[in-house]
C-alpha cells in the first residue's frame, strides 16, 4: 500500500524510499544539477511533507485567531456588562400580586420606563439637567406591557404633572424613610430612587410591575447617535426658545429645538431637544410632549427593527454600548444575558401590534392651570393591561391561539374525597363552644372524619396545619370555613390536617363570618374588560406602524407684541 507521502507526490516523496537511500534530485533548468553549495538538501522534518507543515501552521494561526476573537468577545461582554447600573425594583410599601398565567402557563410582562433629568453628572448638567442640588425628577414615565403570548405590546404614558399619591418609600442606600405624600408623579424619583416610582405606579394602577429601565439626558443623546438618527415630523416651523424672567432673573425654559416644517432625521442633542420640548407642541402642555415622545419611540423601534441596524455588527455594538451605558435597571435585569433575552422578546413583536397611549386626564381641581389628575376613563386602560387585553385590533380573532402549546394539557385532577380527609379541630380561645360549631360545620360540608381535640392551646392567629403533600385538602378545609389561603401552614411533622382556632376567629362556625358562611352574600362579578382595541377616545393612541403622524406646533401662542412664540 502506498504511503501518505507517496500519495501526496510532493518533492519529499521523490527523495526517499522505504530503505531511506538517497535519490538524486532532478537537475535544475540551468543545468547545474544540485544546490549551489553541493550539499544535500536539508530534510524537512522526519520526512513529513511540506503541505502537512503548512496545514499545521495554518491551524495554529486559526487557533490563535479564534482565541483572539474569543478574548475580544469576552472583553466586549465584560465591557457591556460593566456598564449596567442597577438597583432594587420596589422600595415602597405597595405590593401588587403578579397576574396569573394564561391557559398555557404564560404570564405578561410590565416594564416601567423612566427618563431622568440627571443632576449629578456634568454631561447631563450641560445638556439641560437641573443641577441645582435638588433631588432628581422623572419627567418621562411610560409603562410597557408585553402580552403573555408575546404577540403585542402596549404603552401608557403618564404626564409628569399628574398629581398622585406617592406611598412610603425607603432609600435602599441611605435607609432614609420617606413618608406618603400627595404630589406630582415626577417627584417620586427623588424619594429613594426608581423603586419609589414603581410603588407610585402600582398604587395608582393596581398593575404589578416586573422591571424598570431608566435613562438620563446623556443616555438619550448617545442612543440616538448609535441608532443613526430617528425620523420625526412637525406640521409647521418650530422654535422652542422661550425666555422667562423670575424675580428679575432671566431663565431659558425652552428646549432650543428648531426645525422647519416637514420630516427630519434627528440625532444627538437634537433628539434630546425633541423629547424635552413641551411648550411648543399642541396646546403648550405636558400631554403634547408625551405624544411627541410616542412618535419618536415608534420611529426608533422601526429603525432598530430594520435590517440595516440588526445585521450591521458595528452599528449593533454601538447601540448595545450606548444602551448599557445609558441605563439603570432593576436587579432582575442586571446583566447582558437578561437584557439580551428581553431585547429578543421585544424584537418579535410586529410594529403594527405596538400601541402607544397617554393616560386620559383632566385638570386638577386643586390647581387646574398647573396639574392633572387621572380621568375616569384611565381605569379602562389600566384594566386592559391587568387583563392582558391588546390595545390594537390587528391580532387574530378572539379565541384563536397564536402560539399553541406543544404538549397536551394534563388531565384534570380527580375530585377531592372529603369523607377520607382526617381533620382535628383545636380551640385556642376561651370560648368553649367554638370547637363544636367548627367541627359540625366541617361535617356538614362533607368532612365526616372531623373531630374535636380538647388539648388546651393559646393562639391568636387561626391556622390550618397540614403535611406538605396535602395542600389541596387543607385548602378545601379552609374554603369550607372561610379562612384565607394565608392561613395554611405546611409542617414537616404534621400527619393530618389540624384547624387551630385563634382569638381572631369571631363567634360563628366560620372565620369571622367569611366566605364559608352560608348567610354571606356571594361576591359580585366585576364587569369584563373591553375587547381588544376598544381604547378610550381620550387616550391619543398611536400605532407603531403609523408613519403618517406629524406633531402640531403651538402656533396660537403670541408674545406681548402679537408675534408667534414657537413658530416663524
Amino acid at each position: 500500500m502506498p504511503t501518505d507521502s507517496a500519495v501526496e507526490g510532493g518533492p519529499e516523496a521523490a527523495g526517499a524510499d522505504d530503505t531511506g537511500a538517497g535519490v538524486p534530485p532532478p537537475r535544475r533548468a540551468d543545468g547545474r544539477g544540485r544546490a549551489r553549495s553541493g550539499r544535500k538538501a536539508k530534510p524537512t522534518g522526519h520526512g513529513k511533507p511540506r503541505r502537512f507543515r503548512k496545514l499545521k501552521i495554518t491551524a495554529m494561526v486559526l487557533s490563535l485567531a479564534l482565541v483572539a476573537i474569543g478574548i475580544t468577545g469576552f472583553v466586549i461582554y465584560q465591557k457591556l456588562n460593566g456598564n449596567i447600573k442597577h438597583s432594587k425594583l420596589n422600595i415602597s410599601d405597595v405590593d401588587v400580586p403578579k397576574e396569573g398565567p394564561d391557559a398555557f402557563g404564560r404570564t405578561p410582562m410590565n416594564i416601567l420606563m423612566l427618563g431622568s433629568d440627571g443632576r449629578d453628572n456634568p454631561t447631563d448638567c450641560k445638556l439641560g439637567g437641573a443641577c441645582d442640588g435638588g433631588p432628581p425628577r422623572a419627567d418621562v414615565q411610560m409603562l410597557l406591557h408585553v402580552s403573555a403570548d408575546r404577540s403585542n405590546a402596549s404603552v401608557i404614558s403618564i404626564p409628569r404633572d399628574t398629581r398622585v399619591q406617592v406611598p412610603t418609600c425607603v432609600d435602599p442606600k441611605t435607609k432614609q424613610k420617606f413618608n406618603p405624600i400627595n404630589t406630582t408623579i415626577n417627584e417620586a424619583l427623588g424619594r429613594g430612587g426608581p423603586g419609589c416610582v414603581v410603588g407610585a405606579w402600582q398604587l395608582l394602577t393596581k398593575i404589578h410591575i416586573d422591571h424598570f429601565m431608566m435613562v438620563t439626558f446623556s443616555g438619550v443623546v448617545s442612543m440616538a447617535d448609535a441608532v443613526g438618527g430617528v425620523e420625526v415630523c412637525v406640521q409647521s416651523n418650530i422654535q422652542d426658545e422661550q425666555i422667562e424672567y423670575r424675580d428679575g432673573v432671566r431663565h431659558e425654559i425652552g428646549s432650543h429645538l428648531k426645525l422647519t416644517a416637514g420630516k427630519h432625521n434627528i440625532q444627538g442633542e437634537d433628539a434630546l431637544k425633541w423629547l424635552r420640548t413641551r411648550h411648543a407642541f399642541e396646546d403648550g402642555g405636558d400631554v403634547g410632549r408625551t405624544h411627541a415622545q410616542h412618535m419618536y419611540l415608534n420611529s426608533m423601534v422601526r429603525t432598530l427593527k430594520s435590517n440595516s441596524t440588526i445585521t450591521n455588527p458595528i452599528k449593533l455594538f454601538k447601540v448595545a454600548e450606548a444602551a448599557t451605558k445609558a441605563l439603570t435597571v432593576d436587579d432582575g435585569l442586571n446583566g447582558i444575558p437578561k437584557l439580551t433575552s428581553l431585547a429578543t422578546t421585544l424584537n418579535k413583536v410586529n410594529t403594527n401590534r405596538i400601541t402607544m397611549t397617554t393616560m386620559p386626564n383632566v385638570p386638577d381641581p386643586q390647581a387646574p392651570n398647573e396639574h392633572l389628575v387621572p380621568a375616569a376613563s384611565a381605569e379602562t386602560l389600566f384594566k386592559m393591561v391587568r387583563s392582558d387585553v391588546a390595545f390594537d385590533k390587528n391580532g387574530p380573532p378572539p379565541g384563536t391561539e397564536t402560539n399553541p402549546p406543544t404538549t397536551p394539557e394534563p388531565p384534570p385532577a380527580p375530585p377531592l374525597d372529603k369523607a377520607a380527609v382526617r381533620v382535628t379541630v383545636v380551640n385556642g380561645t376561651t370560648r368553649t363552644s367554638l370547637p363544636g360549631l367548627v367541627t359540625d360545620r366541617l361535617i356538614a360540608q362533607g368532612f365526616t372524619k372531623a373531630v374535636r381535640d380538647s388539648t388546651p392551646l393559646k393562639r391568636q392567629t387561626s391556622t390550618v396545619i397540614h403535611p406538605a403533600d396535602a395542600k389541596d385538602q387543607a385548602q378545601a378545609v379552609a374554603d369550607s370555613l372561610g379562612l384565607p389561603a394565608s392561613a395554611l401552614s405546611a409542617q414537616s411533622n404534621a400527619t393530618h390536617i389540624t384547624v387551630q382556632i385563634g382569638t381572631d376567629w369571631g363567634s360563628e362556625a366560620t372565620f369571622k363570618g367569611g366566605k364559608g358562611n352560608p348567610t354571606s352574600a356571594p361576591p359580585s362579578t366585576p364587569p369584563p374588560p373591553p375587547p381588544a382595541g376598544e381604547l378610550p377616545k381620550d387616550s391619543a393612541a398611536l400605532n407603531g406602524a403609523d408613519e403618517s403622524a406629524c406633531m402640531k406646533v403651538y402656533t396660537e401662542a403670541k408674545d406681548r407684541n402679537g408675534k408667534p412664540i414657537y413658530t416663524w
